[in-house]
């Protein structure tokens, strides 16, 4: 049985406050049972859906134009891993990979898109919860192994791949682990991609850009969209200046600079009001973290750094006031009781916000009970629709243990700011 937490707002003193409820039900076996379902996007609607998958972060987005995007595929293996994993979400019959390419082929059928194809698909950085290991998938017969974005990359035609590594050479921080056998397995993908292209078979992040992931099929109808390119091995973008100012200190670490979390591509996306932020897993080392916030500024929906782990601090959320925070997790040490603490803490910003984890295991609400467990609402696939020209938007959390993805929770429609 999947347990279901719902939060009922209630608007009181205009300010919205929200009473929590604990249910149970059963998931739905077949048609008959399926429960609400998402509406299908439309042209103007901005979806961006966290799958959850119990092995690792991938967001998917349907931007206004019908231009289609994914940013990762984490697939990694719980053997030797010592904290309580999630099981495989929706069940073991395929692997993170593959449901995750059910999932988006599903809903760009409904869309009525064509419903093998991306356009583009951002790598944040070379950890198997956002890659994929090569010890869970299967061979592909071309000298790598199916697995997270590979796998992806194997049943959906993609477009544009980027990451920040590319083509993998000693002119990029961290550049040693573009030998470990997850990155060679990701680098033989490409390579074979290579073989059935024109050009090269991915690129690197550039810093400041908005043309990277510019909308594909009608840009001229929404020119108040667009998604900035902000931070990404130890540069970040200057709005002031246009230009891009490194942060990465003289008397830097050995052990800061292997720490390939702090590479991670940072992107923003506007649309009108609204701002959604997607950081990979940064830290706040140097400051990356403040400094990137403070870039960015307001932003309406903020999907927490590195898992809400060593993130999330005070300057970071006075910089952003999010209304909506986003937890990729499926284990249970994320978020850590200081990220979640700052996220709950109206003393920080006095805005009610509300917070949806992509996977929570129970013994996971148990232990963060003292710390704002109480707070963190629904989780599954968490899904923002942006409504057509970005003044308000609303969160759908669908069911990820049933492939008919009903609606388990809906917010009401927020404004943007």
């Amino acid at each position: 049985m999947k347990k279901i937490y719902y939060r009922i707002p209630m608007l009181m003193a205009a300010a919205l406050t929200a009473v929590t409820c604990y249910i149970e039900k059963p998931f739905p076996d077949d048609e008959e049972l399926m429960g609400e379902q998402l509406p299908a996007w439309k042209a103007g609607y901005l979806d961006i859906h966290h799958i959850s998958t119990g092995r690792g972060d991938c967001t998917f987005m349907i931007l206004p134009d019908g231009t289609t995007m994914m940013v990762d595929a984490g697939d990694l293996s719980p053997k030797g891993k010592t904290q309580e994993i999630m099981e495989l979400v929706p069940d073991s019959r395929m692997t993170a990979g593959g449901w995750i390419s059910l999932y988006a082929k599903k809903f760009l059928t409904d869309a009525g898109l064509q419903p093998d194809k991306l356009d583009y698909f951002l790598v944040t950085h070379f950890h198997d919860d956002h890659v994929g290991n090569p010890l869970n998938g299967g061979t592909s017969g071309k000298g790598y192994v199916k697995v997270g974005v590979s796998e992806v990359g194997s049943r959906m035609q993609v477009g544009k791949i980027v990451d920040r590594g590319w083509p993998y050479d000693s002119d990029c921080p961290n550049f040693d682990v573009f030998k470990n056998s997850m990155v060679m397995n990701y680098r033989a993908f490409l390579a074979d991609r290579g073989t059935s292209m024109e050009g090269d078979p991915a690129e690197r992040f550039v810093v400041g850009s908005n043309e990277q992931f510019a909308l594909k099929y009608d840009k001229t109808t929404y020119p108040d969209f667009e998604i900035r390119n902000i931070y990404c091995n130890g540069d970040i973008w200057v709005p002031s200046s246009g230009k891009t100012e490194n942060l990465i200190p003289e008397d830097a670490s050995s052990s800061a600079m292997s720490d390939e979390n702090i590479w991670s591509s940072v992107i923003n996306v506007k649309y009108g009001k609204f701002s959604y932020h997607c950081g990979g897993d940064i830290l706040n080392t140097w400051n990356i973290e403040t400094r990137v916030a403070e870039t960015i500024g307001q932003t309406d929906v903020y999907s927490c750094d590195h898992h809400a782990n060593g993130t999330m601090v005070e300057a970071v959320l006075r910089a952003t006031t999010p209304q909506v925070f986003v937890i990729p997790v499926w284990d249970y040490y994320h978020p850590q009781p200081p990220a979640l603490k700052n996220m709950t803490d109206k003393t920080i910003y006095p805005d009610d916000r509300l917070i949806y984890p992509a996977g929570m295991l129970d013994s996971n609400r148990e232990r963060l009970k003292n710390d704002g467990a109480d707070q963190i609402l629904q989780d599954g696939h968490i899904v923002i629709r942006v409504y057509e020209g970005g003044e308000t938007f609303q969160v759908f959390v669908l069911n990820d243990r049933s492939i008919y993805y009903d609606v388990l929770h809906k917010s009401q429609i927020l404004t943007s700011k």
